[in-house]
């Protein structure tokens, strides 16, 4: 009766480790929290002028990406340049992209523009791209 019950909770133990343990790994992967690729597909490409990284990346159908750099003073977060921001577009399809800045027209205080999020509305007929920053 003893072997008979000691069998009994090593099957329930085990059915529970089990079904926690298959639950852990469903939630790991919804969550994409192991999220590897194969160096040898990565096509990475250094891009000049943007040396403290993209604060913010939109990419249009046309394989045109606007990108916003130099966020600071935000949240308390730590800043890496104390330049002011800028916007750059990046044609994606390009074998060898280079980001391009945008001149920046109207009455901008451009010494304290600081960047944080990109919004582009196209026209119905998809010829216009108007972009926001936030």
């Amino acid at each position: 009766m003893a072997a008979l019950k000691k069998v009994l909770i090593a099957a329930t133990v085990a059915a529970i480790a089990a079904f926690f343990g298959h639950a852990f790994l469903k939630i790991n992967r919804q969550s994409l929290a192991s999220r590897e690729m194969p160096v040898k597909h990565l096509k990475c490409h250094y891009l000049p002028n943007i040396d403290y990284g993209a604060e913010d990346i939109t990419v249009l159908k046309d394989g045109l990406a606007f990108l916003s750099t130099g966020l600071h003073d935000y949240l308390d977060m730590p800043s890496f340049s104390n330049e002011p921001g800028k916007m750059y577009v990046l044609d994606l399809l390009h074998p060898k992209p280079t980001p391009v800045e945008l001149q920046i027209k109207g009455e901008l205080d451009l010494s304290s523009f600081n960047p944080h999020g990109i919004s582009v509305y196209t026209d119905e007929a998809g010829e216009t791209h108007h972009g926001f920053k936030a």
